[in-house]
Order: C-alpha cells, then structure tokens, then sequence
C-alpha cells in the first residue's frame, strides 16, 4: 500500500509539472516571449525538458524533507550580519536546509528561517509576522543591520518589509529567488486567497510595487524557465537599483537546491560579509 500510494503523488505530481509548462508554454507565447527564451537558452525544447526534469527533482527533494519539521532549527552563530530566509508559497522552513548548507560554507552562519502559514492567512498576517521577526533580529544584530532573502512569494514579504520606514536603513541586502514581482497568471489556478491574490493586477502586486525599495544592495534572480511565475515578464521587478541576473534553465523550486543560485547570491553577499 505504501508504495502504491507513492507511485499516485509521483503520477500527480508528474501531471502537475506538465500541466504548469504547457501553461508555461501558452502565456509565453501569447506575450511573445518564446522566441527570447528560445534566442537566450539556445534551445526551447531543451529549456523546457530540464525544467520539467528539474521541478521533478525538486518536489523528490522537497516533499521527504518535510520530517525535518520535527526537529528543532539549527542555533545561529552570534556573531556576523543576521540572515534571514523566508520560504514561497505552500512551503515551510525546510525549503531552505540546502541552501542554508551553502550559505554556511561561504562564511554565513548566522542564519535564520521565518515560517508563515499559506494555506488559511492571508499576505498581511505573513507580512506582520515578518516584520515582528526582523525587529526580534535587529534587537540581537551586532551591527543593527539584518540581510534578506526571499524565495517566490517570500521575496514579496521581504521587499514590502523592508520598505518599511523602521527598517529600511537597517536592511543591509535584499536578495530575492524566483519572485513574481509582478504576480502570476499561474495564480488563477490558486486554491486560497492569498494564492489568488497573486494574480497580476491584485493585492499582492499592488503592495510590492507601492513599497519602496531599501538603500541597499539588491539581488533578484531569476530562471527563463520558471513554472510558476508566468509569463516570464513579471519575474523583473521593474526598478532601477536592482541586479538581475537570469540563472540556468530550471524549475521554480529547484532555485532552491542549485549550486549556481546558492553561489550567485553568496558571490553577491561576500563584500558584506568582508565588511561584519
């Protein structure tokens, strides 16, 4: 039975990832995106099999590394600039245990994870949850200053957060992963509201373009094969200030698992660090 029950989430789970890229494929094309995709990665088919392999990969990785949730949160070194990840949409804490693994061999060790319930609340419960967990860091900071990073929708939290007048001279990087800065059409088919209210044009859009960016160092990184942040146009935050860089083909959440996302943000942060 067990194995049976296996081989059904693995079938869902496979008809999902197809269903996102033929989507994918859709509103790429009706924005007229394909041939940019195709132009940048040298290949459409190609792009569009190492991300279906890859968001395979991911959901392999993500969903046994939900018994981690049982055990208690790695304690964070005193010392250094706090670092606080916040994970995206229907995920938890454990999205960032890989990418927390690199981070530490870069020199990164005072790291913290915020967890938000996606499933029932709303963005603004998250949001006034975040901001009560960066005021609890900034408290303890050795140098009053705190860097963000933010997968997916939780590198929308950590743009309106840091926008806020308390904390926007104490942010001293914000990094975010795969963020649908300007929403996504892949959100119609969201089963809450606060999926919902990533639908271009509603809530949570709104908020991030209304918040004001930190004066800070800003990282927004982002792959032209994204399967959840459709179509790839609002995967740019559309401001001036910001790095963009674009990473290999690849699913959403495997941003979080991929030696070269883990090494282009801490390559970004290193001078920071050089800095504490």
């Amino acid at each position: 039975m067990p194995v049976r029950v296996f081989l059904y989430i693995l079938l869902g789970l496979t008809l999902f990832t197809l269903l996102r890229y033929g989507i994918f494929l859709l509103s790429n094309a009706l924005a007229g995106r394909l041939g940019l995709i195709r132009k940048e990665t040298g290949g459409l088919g190609a792009t569009v099999a190492r991300g279906v392999v890859t968001a395979m990969a991911a959901d392999v990785v993500a969903l046994p590394s939900i018994v981690f949730l049982a055990l208690p949160e790695r304690p964070a070194a005193p010392t250094g600039t706090p670092v606080l990840m916040v994970h995206g949409l229907y995920h938890n804490r454990t999205a960032w245990l890989v990418f927390a693994r690199r981070l530490r061999r870069a020199g990164f060790r005072n790291l913290h994870t915020f967890g938000y319930n996606s499933f029932t609340k709303d963005f603004w419960h998250a949001l006034a949850g975040l901001k009560t967990r960066i005021e609890e860091l900034l408290a303890t900071s050795p140098d009053g200053r705190i860097i963000l990073i933010g997968h997916s929708l939780g590198g929308l939290l950590c743009r309106c957060a840091s926008g806020d007048p308390r904390f926007r001279d104490n942010v001293a990087a914000l990094v975010t992963l795969g963020s649908p800065h300007g929403g996504s059409e892949l959100a119609w088919l969201g089963g809450n509201r606060m999926a919902r209210g990533l639908i271009p044009g509603r809530t949570i859009p709104e908020a991030v373009a209304e918040a004001p960016d930190p004066d800070c160092p800003k990282l927004a990184v982002y792959t032209l094969a994204d399967d959840y942040v459709i179509p790839l146009d609002l995967l740019r935050t559309g401001r001036p200030g910001w790095d963009e860089r674009v990473c290999a083909p690849m699913g959403h959440v495997w941003m979080l698992y991929s030696p070269e996302v883990a090494d282009m943000v801490t390559g970004f942060l290193s001078p920071l660090q050089s800095a504490d």
